[in-house]
């Protein structure tokens, strides 16, 4: 579980990185990229509170590859 101090620090970067979208407009070649990375973040929050909310027992909801036990 994270700290809120930790919360606090991921909100301040993707809040960062939308005044950022907003400064360099559309047309700028970075914009996809910061535009992606805001919208992964909330996904993979959701998607990390949906797992324990199901009472899931995979100590990390993000890995990458599922140990078959």
């Amino acid at each position: 579980m994270s700290s809120p101090a930790t919360e606090n620090e991921v909100r301040a970067a993707v809040d960062r990185a939308t005044d950022e979208m907003i400064y360099i407009g559309p047309d700028h070649p970075y914009y996809p990229l910061l535009a992606g990375l805001v919208s992964a973040v909330g996904k993979a929050w959701q998607q990390g509170f949906e797992q324990g909310r199901r009472g899931s027992h995979e100590p990390n909801p993000y890995t990458w590859v599922r140990r078959d036990e």
